[in-house]
């Protein structure tokens, strides 16, 4: 069986304000898919008055496609299309084409072509599932989460009356360390940056004449880290010389800033994890400069915290980019029971 990790994210669906007592997210889905038309067929039997349309100018539009109660919980996968959409192709069958004056290359002709009659294109999809207030999804090609936090505002708002029109639909990314009993798990990378400028002055040459003053944004190696010890960071990957003649160049108001993560590769040891952990304590303690720390279950940044794990899922053949649905649905309600099990969330 073919498998592929995706991310499993989490939001926390704010009920108090929704107007509705006892409300969930899960129950409030559950209403809004039961509301009957005037055949009385609900809304799990009639696909096209699923479909969204956001309005945007690309004309992409949302529709939910399979959806199930699960008794314990609402589980759906959302397709995003465009009304008016043409796949790039590459015709492997190559020809020689006079380029310029100069050449003459043998190449492949590019070509589009329109999704079959009856058909779209399918540009990204997202599995979501609501348990109680605790919303998990995962997302693939250009799907966002935007565009679910706006489908679930349509349909609880627009498409029915479950919500009233002018209440806010709240899904809560990001809490507070303090909201949350248990940890991200094993920590993978700590990541520091900052606005502090190094202890290191740039001194202009007294003679000779003087540099052009320019706004610039130096990017070294991928690496982001503002302090003192921004310096010797450099110098230990491109050497002194190099560095030295890039001080140089740097004009009065330019100073060194580097971004700097650190990871553990490999297969990982007791003693590895407990001195990351100790490492992210002591960055936590630092006043100046934005700590972030990844792990296996979420990610902190300053006092904030965000929950998420990667998570196997089964796909029909190597390389699709659609999941099994029911695997998914079994995936996640285990993502939501093992945040449960360690305290992440509440039941």
């Amino acid at each position: 069986m073919a498998t592929a990790y995706h991310m499993v994210h989490y939001r926390r669906f704010d009920a108090s304000d929704v107007g509705v007592p006892g409300a969930t997210l899960e129950s409030l889905c559950r209403t809004a898919l039961g509301q009957t038309d005037a055949s009385g067929v609900a809304l799990w039997g009639r696909a096209t008055d699923r479909l969204y349309d956001p309005g945007d100018p690309s004309e992409r539009q949302i529709v939910l496609n399979k959806v199930a109660d699960l008794s314990s919980a609402v589980f759906g996968e959302m397709c995003l299309v465009q009304k008016h959409d043409y796949q790039a192709l590459l015709e492997m069958q190559a020809s020689q084409v006079q380029l310029s004056n100069i050449t003459v290359a043998e190449i492949y002709n590019l070509a589009e072509r329109s999704a079959p009659n009856g058909t779209k294109f399918i540009r990204g999809i997202c599995y979501w599932m609501a348990i109680k207030n605790h919303l998990f999804f995962i997302k693939t090609q250009s799907m966002t989460a935007n565009f679910l936090q706006g489908y679930i505002d349509w349909l609880l708002k627009t498409r029915t009356s479950t919500l009233a029109a002018d209440v806010a639909v709240r899904l809560q990314a990001e809490f507070d360390k303090t909201q949350m009993a248990g940890d991200i798990g094993d920590i993978t990378s700590l990541r520091v940056s900052g606005k502090s400028a190094p202890q290191m002055a740039v001194m202009l040459p007294e003679e000779g004449p003087r540099k052009k003053a320019v706004t610039t944004s130096r990017t070294l190696s991928e690496l982001s880290y503002m302090s003192e010890k921004a310096r010797s960071v450099v110098e230990a990957i491109f050497g002194k010389a190099k560095t030295d003649a890039l001080v140089d160049s740097l004009g009065p108001d330019e100073y060194l800033a580097v971004d700097a993560a650190v990871k553990v590769r490999g297969k990982r040891t007791v003693q590895s994890r407990e001195k990351l952990k100790d490492l992210a304590s002591e960055l936590a303690e630092l006043t100046e400069e934005k700590v972030q720390i990844e792990g296996k279950d979420g990610k902190l940044s300053d006092e904030d915290a965000i929950l998420r794990t990667r998570m196997p899922f089964n796909q029909p053949h190597p390389g699709s980019s659609i999941l099994e649905f029911a695997n998914v649905a079994e995936q996640i309600q285990e993502v939501y029971s093992r945040f449960v099990h360690d305290g992440k969330i509440e039941a």
